[in-house]
């Protein structure tokens, strides 16, 4: 990770429950300096590093256009679809690790790609 970027802890973020979750992310975000519109024209990335290990992507939002399925695009769709990212991501981590406690602890963005570490 580039250690000049800003790193988030998300422990205020419940990835389990979207209703209680959503507003932190979106908050999260916004603090990174995250434009929602980026999504139009680059492809969204999560890369999870899990207990130390070498960093991997788990997912990928390809750019939306100006329209996505002839629906428009919003900030809360692309927040929303980052977020089943990293729940979906999370949930492979769990099924990997039945018993442990799987956590994202910090968060990080540069340019198009989220970066998180998971314990």
């Amino acid at each position: 990770m580039n250690p000049d970027l800003q790193t988030l802890p998300t422990d205020t973020i419940n990835f389990k429950d979207m209703d209680k979750g959503y507003a932190p992310f979106a908050e999260a975000l916004h603090t990174l300096g995250f434009d929602w519109q980026i999504s139009k024209t680059e492809d969204l990335k999560g890369w999870f590093e899990v207990h130390g290990a070498e960093a991997r992507m788990c997912f990928r939002m390809p750019a939306t256009g100006d329209t996505q399925r002839g629906v428009e695009v919003t900030e809360q769709s692309v927040i929303s679809d980052l977020w089943s990212g990293v729940s979906e991501s999370l949930a492979l981590f769990r099924q990997k690790q039945p018993g442990k406690l799987i956590k994202v602890r910090s968060m990080q963005l540069e340019g198009s790609t989220l970066r998180f570490t998971v314990s």
